[in-house]
């Protein structure tokens, strides 16, 4: 009888292409690794996943195109994810560390996304994502983050827990510069079980047929450049942007409801989101893996912060590790999102792309080095 593999990470958002695809990535390349096992997402969350339209400049265009889009995602979970025959939503530690417990798994990966943030903790304790040393499965942190939490915001008693569950690891593959260093405060120098591994996305190899498909049957004929403006709702100057950006001759786009764009694109599936990259000359967002699928389409992207407290005190966060990486952390990475400006942005946004396009070969070398270095690290956890 073969072992059982559970994949602990978020899944079922209905919009987020993000934390969709790294749950697909991630199943997909532990089943590789395990050929003959039954590898799963484990079917558990600490909250109901929301299944709603955009709120923020509604319209009927949009409540339809918000139908279109969770139909599909509900056939891509459908279809594409394999998950385990149990399943729970709660947010009570105890709860939810004994079912994990319960489904009796051989190794359990944790990872990828932001799994090991504290947001969503309860005073003085973990989340059921960082697991405990009461689960007997052996244990790889797989590409997961912290989001921001460093070891001088945490309280002693969560110090004392994570001390427990990070020496209860075989191997800690951690995604950023931030989660790096909380993890590096419980583990001894040298310790070779701490590494930072690429997110799993970069294992995929993006089919663009199914974007293709979709320009098709909307009848979308794209005849000038065209930017994308994935900002947010309280962003004051978007609409100037937007009207500057027209002014260059570019088409606006945006990949949520937006009166100042052209052409809104939020009745994707998941597949054909990640392909989606390729048709813009420049996206400008606050999301970590659209900054992914843009690099992986060798789209120029420039990125900023959503919050303001995603980046530590440190200067680290998961969007400078990923940028510095690929060595367009100058131009293409704005730390605080408070300095942008449409004119400012208007001032770099040539250079930005000229930057990123005078790096392409090493863009190249990189994502072939991520696959193999995440791939690489599954390969080694088999061996622990």
């Amino acid at each position: 009888m073969g072992k059982k593999i559970g994949v602990l990470t978020y899944t079922r958002e209905y919009a987020n292409i993000g934390t969709n695809m790294q749950s697909y990535c991630t199943l997909k390349a532990v089943q590789r690794a395990y050929p003959d096992d039954r590898v799963e997402l484990v079917n558990y969350s600490g909250w109901k996943p929301a299944m709603r339209p955009y709120l923020s400049q509604v319209s009927l265009k949009s409540l339809w195109y918000d139908l279109v889009r969770i139909l599909k995602y509900k056939k891509f979970f459908r279809e594409e994810l394999v998950f385990g025959k149990e399943s729970l939503i709660s947010d009570d530690l105890q709860k939810s560390l004994a079912f994990i417990r319960d489904q009796n798994y051989d190794a359990i990966y944790v990872g990828s996304d932001t799994l090991l943030e504290l947001t969503r903790a309860h005073k003085d304790e973990l989340t059921a994502y960082w697991l405990d040393d009461t689960i007997p499965s052996k244990k790889f942190l797989l590409a997961a983050s912290a989001l921001n939490v460093t070891f001088e915001g945490i309280t002693e008693k969560q110090k004392a827990a994570m001390q427990k569950t990070v020496d209860d690891y075989r191997l800690l593959g951690v995604r950023d510069a931030v989660t790096h260093r909380l993890i590096a405060s419980f583990t001894k120098p040298g310790d070779n079980r701490l590494s930072t591994i690429p997110d799993p996305t970069f294992a995929y190899d993006i089919d663009h047929s199914y974007v293709e498909k979709y320009f098709e049957k909307k009848k979308l004929k794209i005849n000038k450049p065209m930017v994308c403006l994935h900002l947010l709702r309280d962003t004051t100057w978007a609409t100037e942007l937007a009207d500057m950006f027209r002014k260059e001759d570019y088409i606006v786009a945006s990949l949520r409801p937006a009166r100042y764009a052209d052409i809104i694109f939020t009745d994707l599936s998941p597949f054909e989101h990640v392909g989606l990259y390729k048709y813009f000359e420049l996206v400008i967002t606050h999301r970590f893996h659209d900054s992914i699928f843009c690099i992986k389409n060798l789209t120029p992207v420039i990125v900023f912060p959503e919050r303001i407290h995603d980046v530590t005190a440190h200067g680290e966060s998961k969007n400078a590790t990923l940028f510095k990486s690929f060595n367009i952390d100058k131009l293409n990475y704005i730390p605080n999102k408070n300095t942008i400006t449409a004119e400012y942005l208007v001032s770099i946004y040539k250079d930005a792309i000229k930057s990123f396009k005078d790096n392409e070969e090493f863009i190249k070398k990189r994502l072939k080095k991520n696959r193999e270095e995440y791939e690489g690290f599954i390969a080694d956890s088999k061996n622990r």
